[in-house]
């Protein structure tokens, strides 16, 4: 019996041994799934850290995109950036457009970015536009720890006219982080670099041959507005009519050397008489009435029944050169609008009645009827040219002066700046 009682007590101790055993490499295999486990936990969440910082940059350097092209479509700023009458338009701090359309750099800097913005927190964006072109941005810390995305800007020359190359840089931090690949790569900074091309749309894609164009009737006056061209390319051309006939007399007006004023018209002209105004519209400036209005570069001004001039010289101080009256529209004040360097253009989208001397430089359209009438012995003239859709009504002393520097200008050196399609690249790291 003692016998037997040994040999149970040694077979489960046996059995307690295998337990422990078997336990043990359990427990053991269950480690090392757990450490397996959280090794791929560690190195996903560090792919996804790494995804969201570069997602991050991406979208810095897409925000910087549309920044720039909401900056060069803009009007005065200051060195911050913001809205500002002793600023400059930012697009002339850094762009230089010629006659012939090609678009240089005004700044000839060794810095990479003209202009550069930040995050600042939960207050937007920071940003730095120096007329110099030094971008000294550098924001303070977020006083919460969180990621302060960044991207910088430049330009450079195009071989195409009317076409600017744009680089954008968006990084995770500053941007001098990132270009320092050893900090970038201590600190996990992500940067992605965006570049496209945009190209300046015309404001005036076919320019007028004549001081005066009017699809309906023409009423010059008793004493005769004055129409002038003495530029030899259009011949010298005073005034096209949709109509066969027109009232009043062309003794003020002037053409090139030899030619009579009554032998530089156009009359019962079937371009303008064809189809309906907006037809018309977009013989001259390419495009629909509505599609040209929504353009960036446009600044909408609504006047009602008051004297228009005061609303026009605003927009014009804060740096428009297009500007769209929704409605009709009274000028009756002695103003300037416009100047020899910055020509307007001046949609009216209604009738358009002017009264009284003023001085005017660039291109006036009238969507529907036009009146301009000055019996006040003071000079009233426009300098470029004048459109309209409805009739046109003169009294008193009146001039129009064809230009073809301030035309040519309008044309080939103002409208908006638009993405090129298909001209977008990027490299991230």
């Amino acid at each position: 019996m003692r016998f037997m009682h040994h040999q149970r007590l040694g077979r489960t101790q046996q059995q307690g041994a295998s337990t422990l055993v078997l336990v043990m490499v359990l427990f053991f295999i269950m480690a090392m799934v757990a450490a397996f486990s959280n090794r791929n936990l560690v190195f996903e969440q560090r792919i996804g850290s790494n995804y969201y910082r570069s997602a991050l940059a991406q979208e810095a350097a897409e925000a910087g995109a549309e920044w720039v092209l909401g900056a060069l479509n803009g009007d005065l700023v200051g060195p911050n950036c913001q809205p500002s009458a002793a600023g400059q338009r930012f697009r002339d701090i850094h762009l230089g457009i010629a006659a012939d359309r090609s678009i240089g750099r005004n700044i000839q800097n060794t810095n990479w970015e003209v202009a550069a913005c930040a995050r600042n927190g939960g207050q937007g964006w920071q940003c730095d536009c120096p007329a110099n072109g030094v971008v000294t941005l550098a924001p303070a810390a977020d006083p919460d720890g969180r990621i302060q995305p960044m991207f910088g800007t430049r330009f450079a020359v195009s071989p195409r006219p009317g076409v600017v190359r744009i680089t954008v840089q968006g990084c995770t931090d500053r941007l001098s982080n990132c270009r320092n690949l050893a900090r970038a790569a201590t600190n996990n900074l992500a940067q992605n670099t965006l570049q496209f091309d945009a190209a300046l749309v015309s404001a005036l894609k076919t320019p007028p041959a004549s001081p005066l164009t009017v699809r309906g009737s023409v009423d010059l006056g008793t004493v005769g507005l004055g129409l002038h061209n003495t530029h030899p390319d259009t011949g010298g051309l005073l005034m096209q009519t949709g109509q066969a006939e027109y009232r009043g007399s062309l003794g003020r007006s002037s053409s090139t050397p030899g030619t009579p004023a009554g032998s530089a018209l156009i009359r019962d002209d079937g371009s303008l008489r064809r189809g309906t105004g907006d037809d018309m519209f977009r013989l001259f400036f390419g495009m629909a009435p509505q599609t040209y209005r929504q353009q960036a570069v446009m600044r909408e001004v609504r006047c009602g029944n008051a004297d228009c001039a005061d609303a026009l010289s605003q927009a014009i101080a804060a740096g428009a050169d297009l500007i769209w009256v929704d409605g009709a529209a009274r000028i009756g004040s002695n103003v300037q609008l416009g100047s020899p360097t910055r020509p307007i253009v001046l949609v009216v989208n209604g009738s358009l009645q002017m009264e009284g001397p003023m001085l005017l430089h660039g291109l006036i359209y009238a969507r529907g009827d036009a009146s301009w009438s000055n019996s006040s012995g003071q000079p009233a003239r426009l300098i470029g040219a004048l459109l309209s859709e409805g009739d046109m009504v003169a009294a008193g002393t009146v001039d129009i002066a064809y230009d073809a520097g301030t035309l040519g200008t309008i044309s080939n050196q103002r409208g908006s700046f638009v993405r090129v399609p298909g001209s977008w690249m990027d490299a991230t790291q």
